[in-house]
């Protein structure tokens, strides 16, 4: 066991110095190839600047930046004062709105030529303190190997479960949710609930931590990212309006809450921490500081258990006396920099548990129809994620539609497409993509496809702001453009749309092979392909799949790749008929 811990403690400081690393690596480099790598905004402009809050206005922004990432405002060397540490909070297609770090403040900030560069913010204290602590408590260390290890299987209370059974039966459960959300109910130590895209995770889950909580629980609900975290209070709150529901957390990864109150510390919230019944989310950092530790819960409910790691969950498990952990290992995994050795040092808590055999998987899908469902299903659930009846047949509809090619695309009675666009040579920007991303969807809306049931996903934030400025060139009076969502796979997790498009940009097979570890893994394809419910455009060039790759691993992943091509149906397009849609100017 004290390997185990070193192991851990090893992870940590590789991950944290490669991080640091890689940033200030990228810090010495000119502005210029800082730009041009995606790494840094330069010649920013204060359009409007509060102590607590600045918007800057820039020419250009190919940054790969997204909205809660740590970065560092500074004059173009980011080694010398002025530097301030400061978090993105939001962006559109011309300015950029900052919040100050920790005891930071923008107050005296004037003039122009202000560069943004990536930022690290060094939190492995807290990671180390979680596995010395363990150290420490030899029975809780040798209890949690034992779950890693399959000694220690679910402890299941046989009363208990029947119990929760009757009560989802009552929710309205299907089967599978209903056997999820008894045996979670009914655990004694842990349990492991496996949630595919579109079958009610997130539901199961806000109906499992009201119950917890009615039954004088103190329940903790928390996860990798401030957004899923989110999600989940938000979901549990318009689900069962269950009333004792708070987050703790800053005020500025609270803007997606909802009903759902937010307070920066536990004894703000009115609530007595030895009470009953409550339910607190929060990251697993909060309940290691005065923010929230002096709560002894009575269970932690990961979400998005797929994307956390060892650390991080032992973290939050310390915090509660059961654990319930609800994901999918299908989907995004723990986000790691550094090469590790042993590597199950880099699989997240809820793949560790998963080889174990104790778990239940969510097999009905109420988002995708059967068309769009069939290669995931097979690919990535051995062909046991159905589909359910209701949404089986559905299909996108249109009032009107064109004879183009952009009307031909949209088809309602060929719910997936690939459009094989045949450009060559690009890397994190297709303008041929971006421009058929534009005109599809103001097609789609022509034909009365709601903004808000419309997105497109891409791999790069290049390719994001390229598309938006698309679709503002095409739709420049439309109020509602910002109800379409455009971003990254990372970003759409967790979300669905009727109408998805998604770019796939590169047709450089180099440029795929050497960013191979990041852009054929599977578990981005399955999240990309399972957002739609009812179409799905695929835009991309054929040559991406001329990619050859020396690691039999990654090789199996550009093969994934291929095999989703041939499975596709295709649509080939000529170049000139995607340049004569619209000029990109």
């Amino acid at each position: 066991m004290p390997d185990f811990i070193t192991a851990l403690k090893q992870f940590v400081h590789r991950e944290t110095d490669e991080n640091l690393k890689q940033v200030r690596s990228m810090w010495a480099e000119s502005v210029e190839k800082r730009v041009s790598e995606g790494e840094a905004i330069a010649d920013l402009v204060p359009v409007e600047v509060q102590p607590n809050r600045a918007r800057f206005q820039f020419q250009r922004n190919l940054s790969k930046f997204r909205p809660g990432d740590e970065l560092l405002l500074n004059r173009g060397v980011p080694y010398s004062l002025p530097n301030i540490p400061c978090v993105l909070e939001e962006e559109d297609d011309s300015t950029i709105t900052l919040s100050p770090g920790y005891q930071q403040t923008f107050w005296g900030l004037e003039g122009g030529n202000w560069v943004l560069d990536r930022n690290v913010v060094d939190v492995r204290q807290i990671q180390i303190g979680v596995l010395s602590e363990l150290e420490l408590q030899p029975d809780m260390l040798r209890l949690y190997t034992d779950y890693l290890d399959g000694k220690i299987q679910p402890n299941i209370d046989a009363a208990a479960y029947q119990s929760g059974l009757k009560r989802a039966r009552e929710i309205g459960m299907n089967a599978s949710q209903a056997d999820g959300f008894a045996y979670a109910l009914a655990t004694r130590n842990y349990y492991l609930i496996q949630g595919p895209p579109g079958t009610g995770k997130t539901w199961v889950l806000a109906h499992l931590a009201a119950e917890l909580a009615k039954r004088g629980e103190r329940v903790f609900i928390t996860g990798f990212t401030h957004r899923a975290i989110n999600n989940a209070l938000r979901k549990i709150a318009t689900t069962t309006q269950y009333p004792n529901v708070v987050k703790i957390g800053q005020r500025l990864h609270a803007d997606d809450l909802g009903s759902v109150k937010n307070f920066e510390r536990f004894d703000q919230t009115g609530l007595n921490p030895q009470g009953r019944g409550f339910i607190v989310g929060g990251t697993c950092f909060a309940v290691r500081g005065k923010k929230l530790n002096m709560v002894k819960f009575d269970t932690v409910i990961f979400d998005e258990a797929g994307q956390v790691t060892l650390p991080l969950a032992f973290a939050g498990m310390l915090a509660a006396a059961r654990s319930v952990f609800i994901g999918d290992h299908q989907q995004m995994p723990p986000v790691i920099v550094a090469k590790h050795e042993p590597d199950w040092v880099t699989k997240s808590i809820f793949e560790r548990l998963y080889q174990n055999g104790c778990s239940t998987m969510l097999d009905t899908t109420y988002r995708m129809n059967q068309e769009i469902n069939a290669f995931p299903s097979q690919m990535f659930y051995g062909g046991r994620l159905k589909t359910a009846d209701a949404n089986r047949h559905r299909r996108l509809k249109l009032t009107q539609r064109s004879n183009s090619l952009v009307g031909q695309l949209l088809d309602p009675d060929v719910p997936e497409v690939f459009a094989a666009i045949p450009h060559i040579g690009k890397g994190m920007r297709s303008a041929e993509e971006a421009i058929l991303a534009a005109h599809l969807i103001r097609e789609a809306l022509a034909g009365g496809v709601k903004p808000s049931e419309i997105a497109v996903v891409t791999p790069y934030r290049a390719q994001v702001r390229l598309i938006r400025q698309e679709l503002r060139k095409l739709l420049p009076n439309f109020r509602q453009i910002s109800d379409i969502v455009v971003d990254t796979v990372e970003r759409i997790q967790g979300q669905e749309r009727e109408l998805i498009v998604i770019s796939l940009v590169t047709s450089d097979p180099a440029h795929a092979s050497n960013r191979a570890s990041f852009y054929f893994m599977p578990n981005r394809l399955n999240v990309a392909i399972t957002r739609p419910s009812l179409k799905r455009i695929i835009l991309g060039s054929p040559h991406l799949f001329k990619t050859d790759v020396n690691d039999p691993k990654h090789r199996q992943w550009v093969e994934l790749f291929r095999a989703f091509y041939q499975s596709s149906n295709v649509v080939h397009v000529n170049l000139d008929d995607v340049y004569n849609l619209t000029p990109s100017s």
